[in-house]
């Protein structure tokens, strides 16, 4: 699917998709996931939870004691977080709810994610402040992407340019989800009642000759871009990636907004 849909028809949100996108970036995940279990959490509340793949990872870093519970508004997606759930051992859970319509759903615990699901939240400031009601709140660790960093490479400035500007105005008419989110992510955490914010900025890079876990999900970003493109950029991008098939003059990256918030 190139436009990596899940049922509910939300972009960047199918399991395949999500499935590459995870395994392309598993040691900088992996890293975080460790991080994050230094918390040494109790209950862990994962919202967007999708198909499991963060709850799998911190899995293997979290005690069995630590509970775990899985919201998201895709059935199709929980089914399988639920079936990748039976490997765990541990109390587990999975619930499908609207997050933004039914906030008030959304169980007390000692750690919530909520990671790239921001930018598919409408009213960011209400949802960030009503997450901080919660009792205990715990800590809110965010991960956002930042479409507007997500480069490769090489290829003439100008044209790079077209690409960008033709896919800002592609996502924001379409009005189904916030792709270039990082300053309204920024702005309602800052914002947000929690106590302490940490805030950075982490790094994911790749250049060629690129690891096999990456391809999927690096093919994948330069199909969907193609897809929201006028037919003569998206001509040329594809005429871009044909003219090196092996790969082997090529770059990526993009950035992350890391938070924690307690």
């Amino acid at each position: 699917m190139m436009l990596q849909e899940n049922s509910t028809g939300k972009p960047l949100a199918d399991a395949n998709w999500l499935a590459n996108h995870h395994r392309a970036k598993l040691p900088e995940r992996t890293a975080f996931a460790k991080r994050i279990a230094n918390i040494k959490p109790k209950s862990v509340v994962d919202l967007g939870c999708a198909s499991g793949l963060w709850l799998e990872l911190l899995d293997k870093f979290l005690p069995p004691e630590c509970e775990f519970i899985g919201i998201d508004s895709d059935g199709e997606l929980l089914n399988i977080a639920t079936q990748r759930s039976s490997l765990w051992k541990r109390k587990s859970s999975f619930t499908q709810l609207d997050l933004e319509q039914e906030t008030y759903k959304i169980p007390s615990s000692d750690l919530t994610l909520a990671f790239n699901i921001f930018s598919y939240i409408k009213d960011l400031d209400s949802f960030v402040n009503a997450l901080s009601k919660r009792t205990p709140r715990g800590t809110l660790a965010v991960r956002q992407y930042d479409g507007a960093s997500i480069r490769f490479g090489s290829m003439p400035t100008s044209k790079r340019q077209e690409i960008e500007t033709e896919l800002r105005i592609a996502t924001e008419n379409s009005q189904r989800f916030h792709h270039y989110d990082l300053d309204r992510t920024f702005n309602a955490v800052r914002n947000s009642p929690y106590a302490q914010c940490l805030c950075e900025f982490e790094l994911f890079e790749r250049s060629s000759p690129f690891p096999i876990e990456f391809l999927p999900y690096y093919k994948e970003s330069l199909h969907w871009t193609g897809k929201l493109l006028s037919e003569k950029t998206s001509a040329y991008l594809m005429r871009w990636i044909d003219d090196d098939p092996l790969m082997l003059h090529r770059y990526f990256y993009e950035v992350d907004l890391v938070v924690l918030l307690s």
